[in-house]
């Protein structure tokens, strides 16, 4: 196949464009949230959702030590949560947990999966690149029309007067 220089740039012009239109999304990974809300909260053992610190697995007892001490934890992989937490999509857990005589209200939901633009400055390079892009693609096709044009019009015989 002989390819000349229009289709050259149709062909460079479609990966920057596919570069361009590609790069500038990106799929996010779930994120397990876990917030302090009430570091003095009323703790009834009865309650649903109200559990002793001493009755968490291990990991459920750190994810509470390290929230209490941020504010907020975020985890990024399942099997960094609580089993003893529910991890809701469009809500919120709520759960008091009664650590050393204090009751402390936490609450956990998750974030994503999702997809988003990258942010800005990322733009900025994707941005020329597909509009570059755009240019070889429509620089391309005029010169691939123009030489079809000059091949059609070469084997046609010369105007009779």
């Amino acid at each position: 196949m002989d390819w000349d220089r229009g289709t050259w740039l149709v062909a460079v012009g479609a990966v920057m464009l596919a570069v361009a239109a590609g790069g500038g999304f990106v799929v996010f990974d779930s994120e397990y949230v876990h917030e302090l809300r009430n570091d003095s909260a009323a703790f009834d053992a009865s309650t649903e959702g109200h559990l002793h610190y001493a009755n968490l697995s291990k990991r459920g007892q750190t994810v509470v030590d390290r929230t209490i001490e941020r504010g907020e934890y975020v985890v990024e992989r399942e099997g960094e949560t609580a089993p003893e937490f529910m991890y809701i999509d469009d809500g919120v857990g709520r759960y008091v947990i009664q650590r050393t005589g204090r009751a402390y209200e936490i609450t956990t939901h998750r974030e994503g999966p999702g997809m988003g633009l990258l942010w800005f400055p990322a733009m900025l390079v994707l941005l020329p690149l597909g509009m570059a892009g755009a240019a070889c693609v429509v620089a391309g096709i005029v010169l691939v029309a123009f030489d079809a044009y000059q091949r059609r019009t070469a084997d046609l015989p010369p105007a009779e007067d």
